[in-house]
């Protein structure tokens, strides 16, 4: 479960350095079908313990927000604010963060269409998929695994044929 998460989850990270911000990512992937986006749901699990799962963080970004106190709803700000501990508000200050990133790291920003958002969120998890596949497991018990790991929804395929 953890390693569809951390390709999952690490390709958001990449998406949000290079096209996109936390809810725009998180809208398209939950109009796709997906029951909560990456970035709410790592702020649910609290992000000081998603960056403790990266030994080298793919993206700036994370690392900063864990260091300025960002820990996610349990804390009360994350990827979004959580006014009062309760649902999530989107944040400006965090696109601000952002961007002044991907400025840092010299990368022109491109915004992709919620289809290539979805598209690139879907591909990441595959060779997790292939690998779990070729160890045998169930295409039944895969379907659950992305279900339970990242909200993946029950009704779609992974990739649209």
């Amino acid at each position: 479960m953890t390693d569809l998460q951390d390709a999952f989850w690490g390709t958001g990270e990449k998406l949000l350095l290079h096209h996109t911000n936390p809810w725009e990512l998180d809208e398209a992937l939950c109009r796709w079908g997906y029951g909560l986006g990456p970035c709410e749901a790592q702020d649910l699990l609290g992000l000081d313990k998603v960056l403790a799962r990266y030994p080298c963080p793919v993206s700036p970004v994370l690392p900063r927000m864990v260091a300025e106190g960002r820990m996610g709803k349990s804390g009360g700000v994350g990827y979004y604010r959580y006014p009062g501990g309760g649902g999530a508000v989107v944040d400006p200050l965090i696109e601000d963060l952002i961007l002044e990133e991907a400025w840092f790291a010299g990368i022109r920003r491109v915004e992709l269409i919620d289809t290539a958002l979805v598209a690139q969120m879907n591909a990441a998890v595959m060779p997790v998929v292939r690998r779990l596949t070729l160890r045998g497991t169930r295409q039944e018990d895969i379907g659950r695994l992305l279900q339970d790991a990242l909200h993946f929804p029950a009704d779609r395929p992974l990739v649209d044929e």
